[in-house]
Formats: C-alpha cells, structure tokens, sequence
C-alpha cells in the first residue's frame, strides 16, 4: 500500500512538467512550421534622385500567411550605412516605413505587400542602397538598388 501511494505521489509530482514540456515542443513545433512554411522575396525596390520616399514590394513565395506585418524589422539605407527604421504606420514622420496588401486583403501567398519608407534625408542618384525586411517569425529578404 506504501509503495503505490508513493508511485502516486510521484506521477502527481511529474505530471505539470511533462505537461509543460510537452507545450512547450507543441509551441516550438508550431513556430519552426511557421518559419518553414513561410518566404517572401523583396522583387522590386527604388527611388528618385533627390527623393525623401523609397518603395519596396516583397511577395510573399511561401506557403503561409504571413501575420504581424507591423512587427516586422526593415533595414534601410545606403550600403555602407543602412539603419533599422521603425515602423510608422500610415502618415508617419520620417524616418519610418507604412505599408499597403496588393492583390489580396492579408498577406496571404501570392499577395505583394507594397512598403513606403520615408527618409529624413534624400537619395542621390549613383548611389547603392539596402533594404531588408525580417517577418516577427524570422522569415527575411534583401536587396541592393542603384539610382
């Protein structure tokens, strides 16, 4: 009678942290499938000479929707000197990024989402800049575009 009444002690002792652990690999499962299932790739970004006001449009290629646009990072600037610019929202002041869904109401696959990046200082035509962005889930893309 001791012994089961200490197995049971036991299995009532282990059982919220095999509980939890076994949370805790359905959660990482989920994230890594996110991650794996999730791609985009900037296809096109630019600017004029002079301008205060560069634009990218990155498609998501992956299997995925893609949530949290907002808290994604974008990178931005001259190749040599690029910063993380923070996101804005519509009508933001610069330095900041905003962002609109083509072709669709989320960022779903297929959909493009066309990001506004407004600068506190302009481009200039000859030079290279970079922009990058990373997704919250961690999915990213870069690109390098001359004036």
């Amino acid at each position: 009678m001791a012994a089961i009444a200490a197995i049971g002690t036991v299995i009532a002792a282990l059982m919220p942290a095999i509980s939890r652990a076994g949370n805790s690999l359905v959660s990482s499962a989920d994230v890594a499938d996110s991650r794996l299932s999730s791609r985009v790739e900037i296809i096109h970004a630019t600017g004029e000479d002079a301008g205060i006001v560069a634009e990218a449009w990155v498609k998501n290629t992956g299997a995925a929707r893609i949530e949290a646009i907002e808290q994604a990072d974008l990178f931005f600037g001259p190749e040599t000197d690029f910063q993380r610019v923070p996101y804005g929202g519509a009508g933001c002041t610069a330095p900041c990024w905003e962002y609109s869904i083509e072709n669709d109401a989320e960022w779903n696959p297929t959909a493009t989402l066309h990001v506004t990046v407004h600068l506190s200082t302009a481009l200039a035509a000859g030079n290279t800049y970079y922009v990058k962005i990373v997704g919250a889930n961690g999915v990213e893309d870069s690109k390098f575009f001359t004036l």
